[in-house]
């Protein structure tokens, strides 16, 4: 039972039925303690009070308690006075009882909503700016990714922490942003999800849903009065908001003869789509790059001058290397290098970027790389989309798939690292395989690769003890020899 010296409390997004609740407990004489409280989650500091004398609206500020009107006034018009009272008192005046009183006078009359506005408000409202608006509450769903975003993105591998952002903007898009985060619906969300789906992939569609759930759940489990989600009991877009998708592990292994004719007709059809889509020589390097060397599109395109170096002891070899932070792997990521032969380096060379960059992979834009989206347009041009759309998702003309015109099954640059590791193990050096991969050694690895992979943990020194170099040198020697045997025969078959 509530004490006679205080108020009992709930809050909520206020409508007619609380207002109606209100009248109810005033008519039965029911009122516990000093009388009933309903904080709206609508309009930060708004109250309808109840107690035994009657039921009113009230601003409550830190500094000051405002009478706003009796509780026949509607919640909107409530609003509306908590809204320019609140004016008021940031510009340091007291709110004008008489017009608070015209504003009730008005709506009990049943007065045009414009009408009681312009004889009790002489200034119009100003619209709160966005900082106020995210300092005061309620938050509409564009204020909350924006927050979510601010505190999430710091915590996150740079590499993912982007991918994440992308996902969770695309929930945010067109008139959504402006809704309130306590008005947003199952309906809005669905409709989020649908869209990303069509426009993407459903793998796209679950990434975005789960950055939605995260967003959500940040905001009601640390800001609930702000973002208006406190009186959500239970959480309904963690059952009411999901994808009907699993990850299904790719199997499709590129045959060297698909790899090699990839790049002559990438090299061979430059002006795919229009000259705007015209393939750069950052781009073709980088798509050469990622078959000769079998490395991830976003560590490889991303490679800086800077961590490349000469191989003293193997004239003419590099040295590529890249951070822990550049590599997949969370938590337990580490430095990775590999040693590229003189062969590759030289097909590399057929194309001339800008040296003062960087950046061994050159974007047009300045200061910038290539990057895997730049890689994934250039397959969606070659396989029929004149807007360089994803591999697979073919928009344009059939007669203009170049895949399928030259009996390339469709592959994406991960695939590479399926069958640079399938060659090496038939060469019996899966060990050398593994490491130019950056796969975690194997503890069941026995027989002559295994002894391989100790003779040479045994000789090398320091960082080159460290990263297997001289291991990764075997595999990487075979490898760019059979990939450049395979790209001599396709260019002798389909004509110099």
């Amino acid at each position: 039972m509530a004490s006679t010296n205080t108020w009992t409390r709930e809050r909520a997004r206020l409508t007619a039925r609380h207002v109606e609740a209100a009248r109810k407990l005033l008519a039965s004489g029911r009122i516990e303690g000093r009388g009933h409280e309903w904080a709206d989650e609508g309009e930060r500091g708004l109250v309808l009070r109840v107690g035994k004398a009657g039921g009113a609206w009230y601003l409550k500020t830190e500094t000051r308690t405002v009478r706003l009107g009796d509780m026949d006034l509607p919640v909107a018009a409530a609003r509306e006075a908590a809204q320019r009272s609140r004016v008021d008192l940031r510009a340091g005046r007291v709110p004008s009882k008489v017009n608070l009183k015209i504003w009730s006078e008005g709506h009990r009359r049943g007065m045009d909503p414009s009408v009681a506005r312009d004889a009790a408000f002489a200034q119009l409202l100003p619209v709160p700016s966005a900082e106020e608006r995210r300092r005061d509450g309620p938050w509409q769903w564009g204020d909350l990714v924006d927050l979510f975003l601010e505190r999430k993105l710091p915590t996150l591998r740079p590499r993912w922490a982007g991918q994440f952002e992308k996902h969770l903007r695309r929930a945010a898009e067109g008139d959504l942003a402006s809704v309130p985060v306590a008005d947003l619906t199952q309906e809005d969300l669905l409709r989020v999800r649908n869209r990303v789906a069509q426009e993407r992939t459903t793998s796209a569609a679950a990434d975005t849903v789960e950055a939605i759930k995260a967003a959500l759940d940040w905001a009601k489990r640390n800001e609930p009065i702000l973002s208006g989600l406190s009186s959500t009991p239970y959480p309904w877009w963690r059952d009411g908001l999901n994808v009907e998708w699993a990850s299904v592990p790719r199997e499709h292994t590129p045959t060297l003869e698909e790899l090699a004719r990839t790049l002559l007709i990438a090299e061979r059809h430059r002006s795919l789509g229009g000259t705007a889509k015209e393939t750069s020589n950052g781009a073709l390097a980088a798509l050469f790059g990622i078959v000769l060397t079998g490395q991830r599109a976003g560590a490889l395109t991303g490679t800086r001058r800077a961590t490349t170096r000469a191989w003293p002891e193997r004239p003419g070899w590099q040295i590529w290397t890249w951070t822990e932070g550049e590599m997949k792997g969370g938590k337990s990521a580490r430095p990775h290098a590999i040693p590229v032969p003189p062969e590759a380096l030289e097909v590399l060379a057929r194309f001339p970027v800008d040296r003062a960059s960087p950046f061994l992979f050159p974007s047009r834009i300045e200061g910038k790389s290539v990057t895997p989206t730049v890689i994934t347009q250039l397959f969606g041009r070659l396989q029929g989309d004149p807007k360089g759309g994803r591999a697979g998702k073919v928009t344009g003309r059939p007669e203009a798939d170049l895949f399928a015109a030259n009996g390339i099954r469709p592959w994406t640059p991960h695939d590479v690292r399926r069958t640079l590791g399938t060659f090496l193990d038939l060469e019996k050096l899966g060990g050398a395989g593994s490491a130019i991969l950056a796969h975690k050694a194997s503890a069941s690895r026995t027989g002559a690769d295994a002894e391989r992979e100790l003779a040479s943990a045994i000789t090398l020194r320091h960082y080159i003890h460290s990263q297997r170099l001289d291991l990764k040198a075997e595999g990487m020697t075979l490898w760019v020899r059979a990939v450049l045997e395979a790209y001599e025969a396709e260019l002798a078959r389909l004509g110099a």
